[in-house]
This record gives structure tokens, C-alpha cells and sequence, in this order.
């Protein structure tokens, strides 16, 4: 999975952007071992305050709290030898900070909307929750080795089984978000898209999630493609929740 940097100044940016306030989310290839710079995208955030949304900052200052605790939770799960509420809890903190980016890069880019998205920030803000309680589902699954235990010695069959029903709400408000912004007009090209990544990442992941079942998670590239496209349908809903409030704002005033 290629690692992400919120950029707000980079060096291959163009001037006029800069001057109109346009900042970027790009690929970053500098990473390192982390998602993003924590630490840099608030030292960024604070020196340019005055050129951006006054949010910025604090935003920024709440992803460096989250890259601390992960990294806290990290040494802990060494050392606690993958002790399964901690690794949930490492996950947790993990997606926790890719949304804190994601929301802050969307807000940041340049959006026209139409103002028709109606009750669809809504649809989509539940389907990205569900999403994410169904990861760390799925983190309690895998740490628990709950599939080989329950298929094998009928043990811990209650939290593999709570990962199997929890499928259908997530995967019925994901469709939902797909089916509604689908029939409704004049939405703008931005959430169309994001409503199509949406479908062929469920798609894949119920695929995925089947294939993994079926080889009692003994495939590590299909476990591991399982959690990363359950990252990236989050991140999307998340992406595509943010767009639609902001779509909100274009709605024509009820006189």
C-alpha cells in the first residue's frame, strides 16, 4: 500500500496554486517507516497559519497526537507479544490518523459543488463507521486467531461469527451510498467517482473476505489484501463523506 503525505507546500507545486491558497494530497516516497510526517505536517500547519483555514493547525495537532499514540501502542505490542486488545487498538489508532488526513486534504482541495446531494453525507458517514467497527472486527479475528480456534476446536466462534454478521450492515450502507448517489441527478463528477470506487472496492473486499475465510487465513497475500482494501473503502467513504457536506454549502437557500 503506497504510504501518503498531506503536502501543503511542496516543491513541485505550481506558484499559482500557492498564491490561491491550493494545497495537495500526494504520494509521498520520503515516508520512511510511518504513513506521514506527524511531526512536519504540524510544524507546516502552524508556519503557514495565516494562509490557511484556521482549523488547520489544530487538525494538525490532532494527527500528531494520533502518530504518538500509535507509536506508543506500537512498542506495546512488541512488547506486550501482540496482546490482541492492543493490536486492535493499534489498527484503530492507525485508521483513526488516515481519516484525520484524508478529512484535512479534502477540505483543502478546490470543490464546486451542486448543492443536490440531500441526505447522502449521511448514508455515507454511517457506511464509513460501520466500515470502521467492522476493521477492528476483523483486527479482533486475526489477533485472536479466532477462525482456526472456532473451525478447529469450536473456541472463540462468537467473535468470528461477530465479524461474519457484521458484513451485511456495512456492506448494505456502502451499497446504499452506491445505489442512492446513482439515482440522484446533478450530482457533481468528484462524488460520482468516489461512489464507483466505493462499489468495486465492496466488491473486492467480500471477495477477498471469502477467499481468506475459506483458507483459514493461511494465505498472508490475501489477508493482508483483505485489510488493505478495508482501508482503502474507508478512506473512500470517508473521502466521499467529506465532499458531500461540503456539497451542502452549494444547496439553494429555501426562501
Amino acid at each position: 500500500m503506497p504510504r501518503l503525505a498531506v503536502v501543503l507546500w511542496n516543491a513541485d507545486s505550481d506558484p499559482a496554486d500557492e498564491r490561491a491558497g491550493i494545497f495537495r494530497v500526494v504520494p509521498s516516497p520520503r515516508c520512511g517507516a510511518d504513513w506521514a510526517y506527524g511531526d512536519r505536517l504540524s510544524a507546516l500547519a502552524g508556519w503557514h497559519r495565516r494562509s490557511l483555514p484556521t482549523w488547520t493547525p489544530w487538525v494538525a495537532a490532532l494527527a500528531l497526537g494520533l502518530i504518538v499514540c500509535q507509536g506508543i501502542l506500537g512498542g506495546l505490542t512488541v512488547t506486550q507479544l501482540l496482546r490482541f486488545d492492543i493490536v486492535t487498538a493499534h489498527l484503530g489508532t492507525a485508521l483513526a490518523f488516515f481519516a484525520t488526513l484524508l478529512v484535512m486534504g479534502t477540505l483543502l482541495l478546490p470543490y464546486k459543488g451542486t448543492g443536490t446531494v440531500g441526505k447522502l453525507p449521511w448514508f455515507s458517514l454511517t457506511a464509513a463507521v460501520l466500515v470502521y467497527l467492522q476493521s477492528l472486527s476483523g483486527a479482533l479475528v486475526g489477533s485472536r486467531w479466532a477462525v482456526h480456534q472456532c473451525l478447529e476446536g469450536s473456541q472463540l466462534c462468537s467473535v468470528m461469527n461477530t465479524h461474519l454478521v457484521g458484513v451485511f450492515p456495512a456492506a448494505l450502507a456502502a451499497l446504499t451510498v452506491v445505489g442512492v448517489t446513482w439515482r440522484t441527478p446533478a450530482l457533481s463528477r468528484e462524488i460520482r467517482k468516489l461512489a464507483q470506487i466505493v462499489g468495486v472496492l465492496l466488491l473486492s473486499q467480500i471477495a477477498l473476505g471469502i477467499a481468506t475465510l475459506r483458507l483459514h487465513l493461511q494465505v498472508e497475500l490475501l489477508t493482508v489484501s483483505h485489510q488493505a482494501i478495508g482501508a482503502a473503502l474507508f478512506g473512500t467513504l470517508v473521502c466521499f463523506t467529506v465532499l458531500a457536506w461540503r456539497d451542502r454549502a452549494f444547496a439553494p437557500e429555501e426562501s
